[in-house]
């Protein structure tokens, strides 16, 4: 019988996280960046692998850049006619070894799998098209009238509320309640301190930790095509979240557990780097004080001075950066894991200017919003919802 809060996939969407991994999750929140810089146990493919990681971190795959290229061709040109798939070998981008860890079965590691332009088409898509669509939930979608942009007759998706101006009192986001605290918000209060999260596809429900069963939206087309063509078609994206950090937000220490389906999820960075940290199940107290302790990796080593009682738990941090993709999958689907730190100044320089295109091609009113992801840190979790058949290409 289900409680609402035991999921089909037996995990407690209502469980307590370990006290190890709160314990790092708060340690990793207050270091300053210089700090992090240093630190030497994180997983930084930027700075090179230490020798105990490269000993943990085991390489299982190759995306060649062919299938890259092609994906990020089909993306660009979804629904229109193109010359097929060939691509200028020339303008390939490189291949991207996938890393393994060995204390983690299923957290699979994709650094910069996503090219330039694909990280600049994504926001694109996330931030106009699917933000601007009212089926699509976001973080003020309950506490607020939101004036959407319209759909034009002409256009194959609405205008963007990047169109709209920033300080004007007109088009305003008004509380539904009146008598709330809320307080009326122009366009850049709502896009650049109010919106945290928005949902795509199957729209998951934040007060009830549930997916309903039917959707009034499906996941898009573009991106789903995306997904399933540099994973091999392991799973079907069927709901995104979108979460927008600036440098001093962050997610808590929580489990995706609310899916039916136990195939793999893919996470997507897009904008200023943010470290990534992921834990497995602290043991029983029994388990504990008969010596059966899971040891800690050589990069990660439990702090003498810490108060918790915990075990030394297999941990591992990780600095995401503009177009890398963590997946988590077997195992490692269900575990707790967090978001700690964004860090500032971080964004690449070929996101600087967005949504303004060098060249032009972009609606004069994206000017000023010109600069608006230096500062902020875009992730996109595609996942199974519900069990169900795909085609599995990886046996």
């Amino acid at each position: 019988m289900d409680d609402g809060k035991t999921r089909h996939n037996g995990n407690d969407t209502h469980a307590l996280p370990p006290q190890s991994i709160c314990d790092m999750y708060r340690k990793y929140q207050k270091m300053d960046d210089a700090a992090v810089d240093g630190d030497l146990h994180i997983i930084d493919f930027n700075r090179g692998l230490t020798e105990d990681q490269q000993m943990q971190l085991i390489a299982v795959d190759i995306i060649p850049s062919e299938l890259i290229a092609s994906a990020e061709k089909a993306f660009k040109n979804h629904g229109k006619t193109t010359n097929g798939d060939l691509v200028e070998a020339e303008s390939l981008p490189p291949a991207c070894t996938v890393y393994e860890h060995k204390e983690f079965p299923g957290l699979r590691l994709f650094p910069s799998l996503l090219p330039p332009e694909s990280q600049w088409l994504m926001l694109d898509h996330l931030l106009h098209r699917e933000l601007s669509i009212p089926l699509h939930t976001n973080n003020l979608s309950q506490d607020y009238t939101i004036p959407y942009p319209p759909h034009l007759a002409d256009a194959t998706s609405p205008l963007s509320f990047f169109t709209y101006p920033q300080n004007n009192k007109h088009p305003a986001f008004i509380p539904i309640n009146p008598l709330s605290s809320h307080k009326t918000l122009n366009t850049a209060q709502f896009l650049q301190k109010k919106l945290r999260w928005l949902t795509l596809g199957s729209q998951y429900n934040w007060s009830t930790r549930s997916y309903p069963p039917s959707s009034p939206t499906p996941f898009p087309a573009d991106l789903a095509e995306l997904v399933t063509t540099l994973f091999k078609a392991s799973f079907k994206p069927e709901s995104g979240v979108v979460l927008l950090y600036s440098p001093k937000d962050y997610m808590p220490v929580h489990r995706d557990v609310s899916e039916e389906s136990p195939r793999g999820l893919a996470s997507f960075t897009l904008g200023c780097d943010g470290l990534f940290i992921i834990a497995k199940e602290d043991l029983p107290r029994e388990e504990r004080e008969q010596g059966d302790e899971p040891e800690a990796p050589p990069h990660h080593a439990s702090s003498k001075n810490s108060k918790s009682d915990s075990p030394k738990q297999p941990m591992v941090v990780i600095r995401v950066r503009s177009g890398d993709v963590v997946q988590m999958d077997g195992p490692t689907r269900w575990a707790w894991h967090a978001m700690p730190k964004v860090m500032a100044g971080t964004c690449p320089e070929s996101l600087h200017a967005w949504p303004v295109k060098e060249g032009g091609g972009a609606p004069k009113e994206y000017a000023r919003w010109k600069g608006y992801m230096r500062s902020k840190r875009l992730n996109i979790s595609c996942r199974q919802v519900w069990e169900g058949p795909t085609n599995d290409m990886d046996g």
